[in-house]
């Protein structure tokens, strides 16, 4: 990432990114249409108004193991094998008492949760079976992520995506055979996800064993390192704890509006990541761009990686709203099945939602560059602040929005959230970048 044309290098790191993304919403297309076609439109609420406590759980593991490849991206950098090799004991240390105590809050807390949330009684009891099922396996989805986040840091982007291919196939299979097959309904579609991720980890941990600068293992614990990875991993997990907190607060909101609402919602949701595939790539391209070149000293091409991101960001979501305008409705049917009246309030609702996302995501985009240019630079505060700011946004436009407008006020809250992150981590991004010029 230090040497040649920063358009190519980006390219050449973003596709195996994108074609992993791509896998990871094929299986949970196929996991919500298994269980949307197999168990019903209630199941198929469930698990979609279980989504945002999931991912607050991911999210912040992501967050977490995002920091640690800041540290990892800037090691690597700088060729400081024996450093890196410490840094990886001290990362699955933090990472294996953070994911214990993340799994006994979850498996505690679910029910709880849920019932703050508003969810209808109805789905109630599929989704906290769904989510404990989930929560049993954080601990894989902790060393899955560390494991993505080591070899990206390394310039391996490939490895993750075939993995990403495995755990796809997996999944499906799996759906198909514990939910359809053995009939174990919703923990059956969980129990899939935590197999498939478990398998895609082994792989990797085989890759990273093969890399030679890794090895020996070092398990001396360094205090001076596991301060380092807490202050730059444990803002980001913050971060984006907080950014789904706001999450919880939309979907507490839309299930308010009853289970078809809820099924319309969570529908839409099932493709929002084929919306920002771009991002998701180009951001953990960006990322280690960013944290390779500042390890290097390379601030001069800071300027047109950046340039050549947005170009390439807005291009593909170019191409992809095209794509959704004219088969949106089409792609939303395709996961859930039930009577006539219900389908058809189903996908007015998610259809609405769909062109409302679609027309939004270049925010999101932009977010999501100017976040992993100051992450890789080290900086921390502006992509924490921009939660904040996010979570702020997002909680006043589902407490006012729907007084004025109605179901709109739920569909524009997290657009509106993404702008003013968005606003913030620019010029943060721009004012720290003519510091670390000036240094």
């Amino acid at each position: 990432m230090t040497q040649g044309r920063p358009l190519g290098l980006l390219v050449r790191f973003a596709w195996p990114l994108l074609v992993g993304s791509l896998c990871q919403l094929l299986y949970t297309a196929a996991d919500g249409a298994v269980v949307g076609q197999m168990l019903g439109v209630n199941a198929f609420a469930a698990v979609g108004a279980s989504g945002f406590l999931s991912w607050l759980v991911t999210d912040m593991i992501l967050g977490l193991t995002q920091g640690f490849g800041i540290l990892f991206g800037q090691l690597f950098g700088k060729k400081q094998w024996p450093m890196l090799r410490q840094a990886i004991t001290a990362s699955v240390a933090i990472g294996l008492g953070t994911g214990a105590v993340m799994t006994v809050l979850g498996l505690v807390a679910t029910e709880s949760v849920l019932r703050l949330m508003n969810t209808p009684g109805l789905i109630l009891p599929f989704a906290v079976r769904y989510l404990q099922v989930l929560f049993c396996g954080i601990l894989v989805t902790m060393f899955n992520r560390l494991a993505f986040t080591l070899l990206l840091s390394l310039g391996n982007s490939r490895t993750p995506v075939t993995g990403n291919i495995i755990s796809c196939v997996l999944n499906i299979v799996l759906d198909i055979l514990l939910v359809g097959e053995l009939g174990l309904g919703v923990q059956g579609a969980a129990a899939a996800t935590v197999l498939a991720q478990f398998i895609c980890l082994m792989y990797c941990l085989i890759k990273l064993w093969a890399i030679p600068e890794l090895r020996p293992l070092d398990l001396r614990l360094s205090p001076a390192l596991m301060g380092s990875l807490f202050r730059l991993g444990g803002p980001l997990a913050f971060r984006n704890g907080v950014i789904s907190l706001g999450g919880l607060f939309v979907q507490s909101a839309v299930n308010g509006y009853g289970t078809l609402f809820v099924a319309g919602m969570a529908a839409v949701e099932k493709y929002f990541g084929l919306i920002n595939l771009p991002g998701d790539a180009l951001e953990g391209a960006f990322a280690n761009f960013s944290a390779q070149n500042y390890g290097a000293s390379r601030m001069d091409r800071l300027k047109d990686g950046l340039r050549c991101s947005v170009l390439l960001a807005l291009s593909s979501w170019g191409i992809i709203a095209v794509g959704l305008v004219v088969w949106g409705r089409e792609l939303l049917s395709l996961l859930v099945s039930g009577s006539p009246a219900e389908l058809e309030q189903l996908l007015s609702v998610g259809s609405e939602y769909l062109m409302v996302l679609v027309l939004s995501i270049p925010l999101m985009y932009l977010l999501c560059l100017y976040r992993s240019g100051l992450e890789g630079m080290g900086n921390v505060l502006a992509p924490t602040l921009s939660g904040f700011m996010e979570l702020g946004l997002r909680i006043m436009a589902v407490l006012f929005l729907p007084g004025v407008l109605g179901r709109w006020g739920i569909y524009l809250a997290n657009p509106l959230g993404w702008l003013g992150a968005l606003v913030l981590l620019a010029v943060s991004y721009h004012r720290v970048y003519w510091q670390k010029c000036a240094k």
